[in-house]
């Protein structure tokens, strides 16, 4: 090798050095620190509380039950008596109805309000979902800490909307919760946080409430015939999402 390709590589090298240290390095993000989610307090409490109202429902309350009156809602001349057994069925439903278990919440509030005012049923029903939320952070924080679920910690994304939630997480919870936009992703975000219990509640019936007031009214004076329709097509989503995973099962067994 001669003296001048020496010098032309050492030229190139310098170049090269000093063109890296003009260029400021990429802003990396922090490492996500995934706090210990203590959920076994929250499974504590929802074993108890659905043994409980369940038994009170068997053993407590008689009368007509609040899905018999709502499938007979299309029948000509039916009528639902303000019977607090509907009331309290339509708060266990609203309980259940959660992300895994995905049943339609609309087409019932707007029944219920036929029957009660629609502040009472929002409010029953913003309770309902605060319990059903309940059933999300259990199953999601569960989930949360095996590697499937864990994997999106490492999504820039996530990182990104972590700063934001974390300075604004009541708002935003609470926001996610009233609009009519899938509340998953902001969910999941209090979740993989460990948010606190009773914040979290707090702010699924701050967000929910005044949702289920304005469907409640606007129930209150729907025709019963439509609020089955809607029921109808409202369960559509949530069958198709069940058939669409059995296949992608089968497929892969």
């Amino acid at each position: 090798m001669t003296s001048k390709q020496s010098e032309i590589r050492e030229v190139i090298k310098e170049a090269s050095e000093l063109e890296t240290e003009m260029v400021p390095p990429a802003s990396a993000l922090p490492p996500v620190a995934i706090p210990e989610i203590p959920i076994k307090r929250v499974v504590l409490f929802l074993i108890f509380f659905y043994v409980t109202v369940v038994a009170v429902r068997l053993v407590l309350l008689e009368g007509p039950s609040f899905l018999g009156s709502l499938r007979n809602i299309g029948k000509q001349g039916f009528q639902v008596p303000p019977s607090l057994t509907v009331l309290y069925g339509y708060f266990i439903y609203m309980c259940v109805a959660c992300q895994f278990f995905p049943i339609p919440t609309l087409p019932p509030i707007a029944f219920t309000a036929k029957i009660f005012h629609p502040v009472l049923v929002a409010f029953v029903g913003a309770m309902g979902t605060c319990v059903a939320n309940l059933n999300d952070y259990v199953i999601l924080g569960w989930l949360f800490r095996h590697n499937k679920v864990k994997k999106i910690r490492d999504i820039n994304t996530y990182k990104k909307l972590l700063s934001f939630f974390d300075r604004y997480a009541f708002i935003t919870l609470s926001a996610a919760s009233f609009l009519p936009i899938p509340v998953d992703v902001i969910r999941l975000l209090a979740i993989s946080r460990a948010y606190s219990f009773p914040k979290y509640v707090a702010a699924t019936f701050v967000g929910r409430f005044p949702r289920y007031l304005i469907i409640a009214y606007v129930g209150k004076e729907l025709p019963a015939k439509y609020i089955l329709v809607i029921f109808l097509i409202s369960v559509i989503p949530a069958a198709a999402k069940l058939v669409s995973d059995i296949i992608k099962k089968r497929r892969r067994a």
